[in-house]
């Protein structure tokens, strides 16, 4: 009981910070992980989807501040497996996809103290930069049609983002955020620089 009292005591206090909302000048930089899947189906490995993003508040508008930033992300994923020859001897393969991403952004933040929630923001935007992908397929053994094999290229990405920070004290943040750039959901620590 003395450590539930104790936590609500906590949380109450935390509460009454008053947190920080994105003003012009601000500066945000948040670092975060989600899920890498859905970009290639099945996989057996890899890791799941690094972000770092930072945000720059330029101007309030209504009841939020214009942001332009942007946005670094990476993962790796790889599938082993194995086939037989025309002989019966059995060979592995391994395909290795490597993503990198990397966009500028332009965003609003809408504070929440406006509705009496001082210790959120929404925000929402677009953005646009490349996609880089390198794959690596490789077999030990000989089969019809088959051969080992290096690709990599960029694609243009365009890229839309809709997420929440909670922040726990004038500094720091939780974030959720859902888009499209190197991962579909991506949820981190949000930190206040400025």
């Amino acid at each position: 009981m003395k450590k539930l009292f104790l936590l609500t005591l906590i949380l109450f206090a935390v509460k009454l910070i008053q947190a920080q909302e994105m003003k012009p000048g601000n500066n945000l930089l948040s670092i975060g992980i989600g899920p890498s899947a859905g970009y290639w189906g099945t996989y057996s490995g890899g890791t799941p989807a690094f972000r770092i993003a930072f945000d720059h508040g330029l101007k309030e508008i209504g009841p939020g501040t214009f942001s332009i930033g942007g946005a670094l992300g990476f993962f790796n994923k790889y599938y082993k497996s194995y086939y037989w020859d025309h002989n019966g001897n059995i060979h592995n393969y391994k395909w290795s996809y490597n993503y990198i991403s990397a966009v500028v952004r332009g965003g609003y933040y809408y504070n929440l103290s406006e509705v009496g929630i001082p210790d959120m923001n929404a925000y929402g935007g677009l953005g646009m930069g490349l996609l880089y992908l390198s794959f690596k397929d490789t077999y030990d053994g000989p089969y019809d049609g088959y051969s080992s094999y290096d690709y990599s290229g960029a694609d243009f990405l365009f890229n839309f983002y809709l997420g929440a920070n909670y922040f726990f004290n004038d500094k720091t943040a939780a974030y959720l955020e859902f888009g499209y750039d190197i991962s579909y959901v991506t949820i981190g620590v949000t930190f206040k620089l400025k």
